[in-house]
C-alpha cells in the first residue's frame, strides 16, 4: 500500500481532543483527524482548535451521533435530523469539513424484518432530502453490527448499501474493521465506493477499539482492507493503542510516499 494521496488519521470526540492532537503532533505520519461531534454547541467548543488544527495541516472529518437515525418513520424527526446536520456543516464550514460519517439506524426488530425496502427507502429519502450536491455535503454511510433484541441496526450487510448506492451516488461508504468482525459481509464489492476506513480490532463479540493485529483482526485481512486504496484510514482505537498500530501500518508500506 503506497498511495500518496491516502491521509492517515486517529479518531477523538470534544473531551479527549487536547491529547489527541498532542499525539498528532509527536507523529507526523498523522494528517487526519475524525472527531465524534454529539452536540451543536459541541461545535464552538471545537472552533477553539481551530488554529491548532490548522497548524498541524490536519483535514477533518465529522462522526455524526450514534442517535442519528435516518431510516426514521416519523418525518418531524426525520426533518430535526436533517436540519442539525446542515446546522453542523454551517458552524464547522472554516474547517472544511472532509466528510460527515454516520451509521444508517435503527428499527424495531418486528418492524424490519416485515418490510425492510420501506426503511433502506427512507433512508434513501433522508440523504434526497439533504441535498448533498447543492450544499457540498459529504456523507460517508458505515457499516455497522446488530445482535437482535427490540432493536435492529441497518447496515450490517453489504445489500443495505448497495441498495442505498444504486439510488444515491453522492455517498461514499466508510468500511469499519471491527464492526465486520461482528458481523461479517463481502464489502470486498464497496471497493469503488470506500472512501474512508475506521480501522481497530476486537475478539468479533464487542465493539472493543483495540489497536490493530490484537483481536481477531488476521494480517491478511490487514492487507485486504488497505488494498481498497481508501482516500482516509483512521485508527478509530483507544489513543493508548495508535503509536504501535501506526508502526504496524509502516510494515505495511502505507506511509512508503509520506513525505
Amino acid at each position: 500500500m503506497n498511495d500518496k494521496n491516502m491521509r492517515v488519521g486517529i479518531s477523538s470526540l470534544i473531551f479527549n481532543i487536547n491529547e489527541a492532537l498532542e499525539i498528532c503532533n509527536k507523529n507526523k505520519e498523522i494528517n487526519h483527524i475524525e472527531i465524534g461531534i454529539d452536540n451543536i454547541y459541541d461545535c464552538k467548543e471545537l472552533k477553539k482548535y481551530e488554529d491548532n488544527i490548522k497548524e498541524l495541516d490536519l483535514s477533518v472529518g465529522i462522526h455524526l451521533p450514534m442517535e442519528l437515525n435516518p431510516c426514521e418513520d416519523i418525518i418531524f424527526i426525520k426533518e430535526k435530523w436533517i436540519e442539525y446536520i446542515n446546522i453542523l456543516r454551517k458552524e464547522l464550514k472554516l474547517l472544511n469539513v472532509s466528510y460527515f460519517n454516520m451509521h444508517l439506524g435503527y428499527v424495531m426488530t418486528n418492524r424490519l424484518s416485515k418490510n425492510k425496502e420501506k426503511y433502506l427507502n427512507n433512508i434513501v429519502d433522508f440523504f434526497n432530502k439533504l441535498s448533498l450536491e447543492k450544499n457540498h455535503l459529504y456523507i460517508t454511510i458505515e457499516n455497522t453490527y446488530t445482535k437482535g433484541g427490540d432493536f435492529s441496526s441497518l447496515g450490517n450487510d453489504v445489500e443495505d448499501f448497495k441498495y442505498i448506492f444504486e439510488r444515491n451516488q453522492t455517498i461514499s461508504f466508510c468500511f469499519d474493521s471491527g464492526h465486520n468482525l461482528i458481523c461479517k459481509s463481502n464489502y470486498n464489492l464497496l471497493k469503488n465506493k470506500t472512501r474512508v476506513i475506521h480501522l481497530n480490532d476486537n475478539h468479533g463479540i464487542e465493539d472493543e477499539h483495540l489497536g490493530i493485529l490484537k483481536g481477531n483482526l488476521s494480517e491478511e485481512e490487514l492487507k485486504n482492507i488497505l488494498s481498497l486504496n481508501p482516500e482516509f484510514i483512521v485508527l478509530e482505537m483507544n489513543l493508548n493503542h495508535i503509536e504501535e498500530s501506526l508502526d504496524i501500518l509502516k510494515q505495511h508500506n502505507v506511509f512508503k510516499n509520506k513525505k
